[in-house]
């Protein structure tokens, strides 16, 4: 499964988590989960984002390990070690859970 999720799908124009349905508020937790283990650690080349694999249906779990990297500016590629899910995050960066450290000029 390939997933390619971009934040701001998920806010309004203040930065506010919409009202989301069941399944979107799984994968918004899953994505923000993702983005707060890259943003924290984002000079490591590859991070174990202390995640289960949760992409698949009931009757198709996984029991993998999700790890993320920073591939280019703004894009966050993530992957089961175990199954074939993965996907990317755009425009992560500035959002509530980007937990870069911020150099003041």
């Amino acid at each position: 499964m390939v997933l390619k999720a971009d934040v701001r799908h998920f806010l309004d124009e203040e930065g506010n988590v919409l009202e989301l349905t069941d399944q979107a508020k799984t994968v918004f937790k899953f994505i923000t989960k993702i983005v707060l283990s890259v943003s924290q650690s984002i000079e490591q080349t590859l991070i174990d984002a202390d995640l289960k694999c949760n992409t698949r249906g009931v009757e198709l779990s996984c029991e993998g390990s999700i790890e993320a990297m920073h591939i280019a500016v703004g894009i966050i590629e993530w992957h089961c070690d175990t199954c074939e899910a993965f996907g990317t995050i755009s425009n992560w960066q500035g959002s509530l859970w980007d937990k870069r450290k911020r150099t003041i000029h």
